[in-house]
């Protein structure tokens, strides 16, 4: 990541930090033009560790995958920490998934879906035109939660949710909480979501990049740091990255970091 693009990237973030809204959850929730968390209760000094994946099924698997989870779960288990996770349904029918999900569950991390097929809501342009009317978001969502029952889940447990691809409009927002949900997506600025790209891609930062930018934020929102951020990180085998170009591989190494400069973690177990 060239570092004139990551002052261009912390310069809209820090300029965008709109006010909170306090609901059910007693939180301060700092949120996007669609209503959507971006930031959790500023003034506090925890981060939240959040982990998605879909598996695509019309390559079985091979772009697209969870393959990443059990060395996730290894890293939280040893470091005694707790995260988020937001798989698609698609993830949770795979037989090779199962153990790993219940797993989630077991060690006490929170777990949520990320819709069921990983639909695209809107369109990526300037636009961001719907895409998918609110009867077919409510069907996919419908299956969604028949994935999740299957764990013993209730609604109540995994009303937060993260929208497919990290990409809405305020219809699609509205949509998803008629539907009984809270939305979140990373915050602005962090940008290890990016750890899908290869080097092929316009958008590549290696993973060192990727979590150097996260110090970087800390050091540059000279108010708040990394208070309350929301940090993504994928839990998939992308084919175009090796093992050590995975951000996930580096979790450790980011735990002990957030950790050294006085960071507590939290889940969205605990904005129920």
């Amino acid at each position: 990541m060239k570092r004139k693009s990551i002052f261009l990237l912390f310069a809209v973030a820090l300029a965008f930090l709109p006010g909170c809204n306090r609901n059910s959850t007693k939180a301060d929730l700092y949120n996007d033009e669609c209503g959507v968390t971006r930031r959790i209760n500023i003034d506090e000094k925890n981060v939240y560790l959040v982990f998605t994946a879909h598996y695509s099924e019309i390559d079985s698997g091979y772009f697209e995958n969870f393959d990443g989870v059990v060395p996730v779960l290894d890293i939280l288990k040893e470091k005694d920490v707790k995260g988020s996770f937001f798989p698609t349904g698609c993830c949770f029918r795979q037989e090779k998934y199962k153990d790993a999900i219940q797993r989630i569950i077991d060690e006490g991390h929170y777990l949520s879906a990320h819709s069921n097929n990983h639909l695209e809501l809107c369109s990526t342009d300037e636009q961001h035109r719907t895409l998918v009317s609110a009867d077919s978001l409510a069907k996919d969502i419908a299956g969604m939660e028949a994935e999740l029952a299957k764990f013993g889940l209730k609604k109540e447990q995994y009303r937060w949710m993260i929208p497919p691809y990290e990409s809405y409009n305020k219809e699609n927002a509205d949509d998803l909480r008629n539907l009984g949900y809270m939305l979140c997506n990373p915050t602005y600025g962090i940008e290890t979501s990016l750890d899908w790209a290869g080097p092929d891609s316009g958008q590549y930062c290696s993973a060192e990049e990727l979590v150097s930018n996260i110090w970087l934020y800390d050091k540059i929102d000279t108010e708040h740091g990394l208070n309350g951020c929301i940090i993504l990180i994928h839990a998939m085998n992308y084919p175009d990255r090796t093992d050590d170009d995975r951000v996930y591989t580096h979790l450790g190494e980011i735990i002990d970091g957030l950790r050294d400069r006085g960071y507590g973690f939290k889940t969205f177990k605990d904005l129920l």
